[in-house]
């Protein structure tokens, strides 16, 4: 039998864990392109084509966004340049509310899985 001390100890740390985490999703901006992107880093973009590319250390240059590529739908890496015309979202990472409430239930569950699962 689990005592009231530990089962509240154990809830804290979960909190707190849980609290100082926090899950990250991607939000879209409803501000014009070239403010997020001077004002965030990383920034995911969709393309009006549908291409869609992480960009680190994004800057607007003349008619075009350029920054070093981490990952995306289309292949390579490095250094890449898109047409600012093209753009049709800019995202950036943002605290999940919904995403570290569910990763909190989840491993609230945890310790009742071990104890099902430890025979004794």
């Amino acid at each position: 039998m689990v005592s009231s001390s530990t089962r509240l100890a154990s809830v804290a740390a979960l909190a707190v864990i849980v609290g100082t985490s926090g899950c990250q999703a991607w939000k879209v901006e409803n501000q014009p392109a070239e403010v997020v992107i001077r004002r965030s880093d990383p920034v995911a973009i969709t393309m009006n084509d549908q291409r869609w590319v992480v960009l680190k250390g994004a800057h607007v240059s003349n008619d075009s966004v350029v920054g070093i590529r981490i990952t995306g739908n289309t292949k390579g890496k490095g250094r890449t340049a898109l047409s600012l015309g093209g753009v049709r979202a800019v995202q950036t990472r943002r605290f999940s509310f919904l995403r570290t409430a569910g990763l909190g239930i989840a491993l609230w569950f945890v310790p009742a899985v071990y104890r099902f699962a430890v025979v004794d």
